[in-house]
């Protein structure tokens, strides 16, 4: 999910997460048309930034506002442009020689220059939402646990998608899973693309180690997604239980606001089945079909009683960390939970992420014991 897929005005009605149509794009004010990188990936609402369209009065898709405005985004742009440098130099580190063979090529998807990249199939999934199909120039790999910004060149504002099927191998396509906003420029822009259009793109910049060595550390994997922040934790889900040196245990709650939108739900009930004992899955929406018997799943907003028995245990419990071999020796045991979804959804269950994305974790999990180093909060 990153669909591993930019700033933020948050929600301050944490019970309606699932029901917050959260803006998709963000923009800055630029000097060039091509950026030197990357701004930050946020859960949140976005500013209203722009790229310079290099004539005064047409940088925004909005009419012109009072001067204190104008300042209020010039003030967000500058600090958008301070924090993404800091992501950049991270997401460089992070990545090493991937970083630099994604970037070496002029001609195929690249973190370093926008791409335009050709939207060749559009499947609806339910009513507002719809999986977008993409062929690449040459193949590239795509990273699991990474993003990929699309860019809205009419209005020229940005967001970041996690692709749904990333793998740890060259692959010629990809698949963006997009939900449409009313407020969501670049969301809105896609689901008025059609197939046979070229869509400008950048990336992918890695969000969080999931590579099949990186997934090796861990015994066990907890993940709570909401919506289309199933896309960050698909690609996790199926390198972890297809690494034949290590059987990681992994269990998932999928809450949404209705069955409709628990996107995957036959491929996620599929894996469960042929992973009986390694892979566990449970769903959750905001309220149950009318027609009794249709629904046998959790009802209402994520909760401990849903999560207990199903995530790893908190570092706070007696014994949670630790496992009995069969020769009778103690071992630790190495957990992490993961959280994807909207940013009210992410604050009821873990707390805000914070401009660090690192602030303790509060909401559910907070009151479970669980703390900032056991969880990672996805940005959306």
């Amino acid at each position: 999910m990153l669909r591993h897929g930019i700033a933020s005005i948050r929600s301050s009605n944490v019970r309606s997460w699932s029901r917050v149509a959260t803006a998709d794009s963000v923009q800055f004010t630029s000097s060039h048309s091509r950026i030197s990188s990357p701004i930050r990936f946020y859960s949140q609402k976005p500013h209203k930034t722009t790229f310079n369209r290099g004539t005064p009065g047409e940088t925004s898709a909005r009419a012109p506002r009072p001067s204190f405005a104008t300042n209020l985004v010039t003030f967000l742009a500058v600090s958008s442009l301070s924090v993404g440098g800091a992501l950049y130099q991270w997401n460089k580190t992070r990545q090493g020689d991937i970083f630099s063979a994604l970037s070496s090529s002029s001609e195929g998807l690249t973190n370093e220059k926008w791409t335009p990249i050709l939207l060749t199939k559009i499947t609806p999934v339910s009513a507002e939402t719809s999986l977008f199909e993409f062929q690449l120039p040459r193949p590239c790999m795509i990273p699991v646990s990474s993003a990929i910004y699309v860019k809205d060149d009419e209005i020229q504002a940005m967001r970041a998608y996690t692709p749904v099927h990333s793998t740890e191998r060259e692959q010629e396509t990809f698949q963006l899973l997009i939900k449409r906003y009313s407020e969501g420029q670049v969301s809105r822009f896609m689901h008025a693309a059609k197939p046979g259009k070229k869509v400008e793109m950048r990336g992918p910049v890695v969000i969080w180690p999931g590579g099949r060595q990186d997934l090796e550390q861990w015994d066990e994997i907890g993940m709570i997604a909401g919506g289309t922040g199933i896309t960050a934790m698909l690609p996790i889900i199926h390198t972890a239980l297809t690494n034949p040196a290590k059987k990681t245990k992994i269990s998932l709650l999928f809450a949404a606001q209705s069955p409709e939108e628990l996107y995957f739900k036959d491929e996620l009930d599929q894996l469960a089945k042929s992973f009986s004992g390694q892979f566990t899955v449970r769903y959750a929406v905001d309220k149950a079909p009318l027609s009794e018997g249709e629904w046998s799943g959790y009802v209402g907003y994520v909760n401990q009683g849903m999560l207990r028995g199903l995530l790893p245990a908190s570092k706070t419990i007696t014994g949670a960390t630790d496992a009995t071999t069969s020769a009778g020796a103690q071992v630790a045991i190495k957990s992490v939970v993961l959280v994807c979804g909207p940013e009210s959804m992410i604050r009821h269950v873990a707390g805000n992420r914070g401009a660090s994305g690192q602030e303790p974790i509060r909401g559910v999990l907070g009151e479970m014991g669980y703390k900032k180093d056991q969880v990672f909060r996805f940005p959306n």
